[in-house]
């Protein structure tokens, strides 16, 4: 008989043994400057923890400032306290092997052996750049016991300064750059905007133009510097290199290799001796086995036309078409197509395809009008005679006039873009150009680049088929919604989002933040007109405006009795909500006193460096170790982990491990259940009409920041109003 397989499940996350220990400690007034000061003067010897408006000052050589009020500490009942000090134990440690880790929450530490080097094998050993094993370490408390959480990942390292690329001939100008501390840390300088032989002119987010020479400053460590080096260095053969690379990092993230280098590590702490205070030593168990107390959410249901309903979308929208199929009053929709007039041929094929479908195609062989059940498109082609923003102002603005002689309306507009686009300023650009002259005469857009329609039928169906899906929604119809289980409360789930603005980094640099999604239980998209993009200044003041103006019009379209429980629930991808955000809430609900009003507010983290390695998996060739898809791990009585994507959504064999996201519950909101608030963002990760797969982010979030991001680059754009989204515009989803 064969033996049965058990499985199990473990966490990157090992339980650290708390010592019957008192210590002493002395506790003087916080000073942000002493603070710092201390941490470098007695780095060796002291270790220095926060305590709200006080810090407190452990000894390991017995001394203590002569000022300040001497106490003991019990570690057992001050596990915050213990962690830090189990923290700055690994520092110091660190530190003494001359590895100068750099950061607390976490500690980040670069691997210095050259086998973890993943550019060597690609490039060589002498290349300016490296590609290097990270690890970060950190504490957490799961299920009340405090934990060492081990991750890693990799990080690009430059290694020469840029007296090396002006040598060989690199252009500079333009790029970020950083300085090196005496402690190692890289601290941002600015932009390079000048160079004189070796003396750099570089100007930083201030403004303030500096001069330094080129042997003291190094290139920023991004995307942008390694991909134009290499282009330098291997001119055509710079894509062939960088998928090589990318896929390296991807294997190098997959689960059984992530595993093998947390295991390493782990092995490290656990066979050395590495004091934390007072001759005790840092002590850490292997991670238990909590296959047993981790659950599996159930498979999302959609409803589709007539009620139909199925477990995947695009099952569902075959068999029963979609949402809105007999109420969708478009059925014949006016499309203009905005394109370059040397590639009309082409983007011609490339609509019809888009409008007909690609024969023989598994997704997409009946196109945008066979899928959402539409009748034939009327389609008009306007060309413009170069890329320049006169030639795209001159085309939309004729598509725009012949529509309004014809008193009618585009139901949407296809503009043709390249990906050059990205590199312009906005107010230079054919794509912010194209997206603010239609959405201010209320016409939904959806751009394609040039470069698509080189693809082959077979990978130009999946980008069709998803753009028809977005497309379809933007003119006003309802793919789908979710299966809703009535709940006895009328329930509002509201996003919200942020982008980071700015052409240049750090200069007139501004983070956005996006108000924007409001959905009611079934996923039904409830717009309220009230788009909108504020500077985080601005922000509670807008949550309470928006939050007020919603609840207005939901209360009279739902015809809410006096009396009825009303729920809130706030997605938000923030590292804290404030005090203030929450104020702003309630300052709304106080002007409601005639229903029951109950909210949660819930963090939705990604970047925790916690990950679930899943024993069933071991055997797949795609995603070893990954968990399933909706499985959950509760880490206390407010915190959740959970995987909104998992091994199956994994598109390819070098996707590296899926990260679940971890859902916090804020102590203030007076609805907590954490099961039925994960259950409902498992939902929400399946419900976006951008793409047909599972999402790692649910709509609520996903949607806030697109929206954010869009009105934030709009709002740089001269005579933009946010206002435009007042009208009909408003209330589709053209953001998508």
């Amino acid at each position: 008989m064969q033996k049965e397989r058990i499985l199990s499940i473990f966490l990157n996350a090992f339980p650290l043994k708390v010592p019957e220990l008192e210590v002493q400690v002395c506790e003087i007034p916080y000073s942000k400057e002493i603070l710092d000061e201390f941490r470098i003067s007695h780095k060796k010897t002291h270790t220095f923890h926060r305590k709200g408006n006080n810090i407190l000052i452990f000894s390991m050589d017995g001394t203590f400032p002569n000022f300040g009020s001497p106490q003991t500490v019990m570690l057992k009942d001050n596990v915050g306290i213990f962690c830090s000090l189990v923290k700055a134990g690994l520092t110091r440690h660190l530190n003494g092997l001359g590895r100068n880790p750099s950061g607390f929450n976490p500690i980040e530490l670069i691997s210095i052996k050259p086998k973890d080097n993943l550019l060597a094998p690609i490039l060589g050993e002498t290349y300016p750049f490296k590609i290097c094993t990270k690890y970060s370490i950190d504490t957490r408390i799961i299920q009340g016991h405090p934990c060492l959480v081990i991750d890693c990942t990799t990080r690009k390292v430059i290694k020469e300064n840029c007296l090396y690329f002006l040598n060989s001939g690199f252009d500079l100008i333009g790029r970020y750059v950083v300085s090196e501390q005496k402690d190692g840390y890289k601290k941002f300088l600015g932009m390079i905007s000048g160079v004189t032989e070796e003396i750099i002119s570089v100007t930083r987010p201030d403004g303030q133009v500096v001069q330094t020479n080129a042997k003291d400053i190094f290139l920023e460590a991004n995307l942008t510097n390694f991909d134009d080096f290499i282009f330098h260095t291997h001119g055509t053969q710079k894509d062939a290199i960088v998928e090589r690379i990318r896929q390296s990092i991807s294997l190098f993230n997959g689960g059984d290799n992530k595993k093998k280098h947390i295991d390493r590590l782990k092995g490290y702490i656990q066979s050395n001796t590495i004091s934390m205070i007072n001759g005790i030593d840092i002590e850490i168990e292997d991670s238990p086995d909590i296959q047993k107390y981790c659950g599996q959410m159930h498979k999302p249901v959609f409803v589709f036309n007539d009620n139909g309903q199925a477990d995947w979308v695009e099952k569902g929208l075959t068999k029963y078409g979609p949402y809105t199929k007999r109420t969708f009053d478009r059925n014949d929709p006016s499309i203009c197509v905005i394109c370059a007039q040397h590639d009309k041929g082409r983007v011609e094929q490339f609509v019809r395809k888009f409008l007909k479908g690609i024969p023989n195609s598994k997704y997409f062989n009946n196109g945008l009008e066979g899928k959402f059940t539409l009748g034939t498109s009327r389609v008009e082609v306007f060309t413009t005679a170069s890329d320049s923003l006169d030639g795209f102002k001159s085309a939309i603005e004729a598509a725009i006039r012949k529509k309004a002689e014809d008193s009618g309306r585009w139901d949407l507009a296809l503009v043709q873009v390249r990906q050059s686009f990205k590199k312009l300023k906005v107010e230079e650009n054919p794509y912010y150009l194209g997206k603010s002259l239609f959405f201010l005469h209320q016409i939904p857009v959806q751009d394609f680049t040039i470069e698509l329609l080189s693809q082959s039928d077979y990978t130009l169906s999946f980008s069709l088929n998803n753009m028809a899906l977005a497309c379809y929604a933007k003119m006003g119809g309802v793919p789908w919604l979710l299966k809703s289980s009535p709940t006895l409360s009328h329930e509002l789930v509201i996003g919200i989002g942020s982008a980071n603005i700015g052409q240049e980094r750090g200069i007139n640099g501004q983070r956005v933040m996006g108000i924007t999604t409001v959905f009611s239980g079934d996923g039904s998209y409830i717009v309220s007109n009230m788009s909108k993009a504020v500077v985080p200044e601005a922000y509670c003041e807008a949550l309470t405006s928006i939050l007020g103006e919603t609840i207005e019009k939901i209360q009279k379209r739902m015809n809410w009795q006096k009396g009825d429980t009303i729920r809130l629930i706030f997605h938000a991808q923030v590292k804290k909500f404030n005090k203030a955000e929450i104020e702003a809430v309630r300052a709304v609900i106080d002007k409601y006193r005639d229903y029951q009003i109950e909210y949660a507010f819930l963090k939705i983290s990604e970047d925790h460096g916690l990950h679930m390695f899943d024993s069933a998996t071991i055997g797949v060739q795609k995603g070893r170790l990954a968990p399933p898809r909706g499985k959950i791990f509760q880490l206390s009585k407010h915190e959740m982990l959970i995987y909104l994507i998992g091994q199956r959504e994994l598109r390819q064999d070098t996707d590296g491990h899926p990260r679940g996201v971890i859902l916090d519950v804020h102590k203030d909101s007076t609805f907590k259940d954490i099961r039925y608030l994960s259950a409902q963002i498992h939902c929400f990760a399946s419900h976006s009409w951008r793409s047909y797969f599972p999402n790692p982010m649910p709509v609520t979030i996903s949607y806030s920041d697109i929206i954010a991001r869009n009105l934030g680059w709009l709002n740089q754009l001269p005579g933009w109003s946010d206002s435009v989204m007042i009208g009909k515009i408003g209330q589709s989803q053209w953001f998508l």
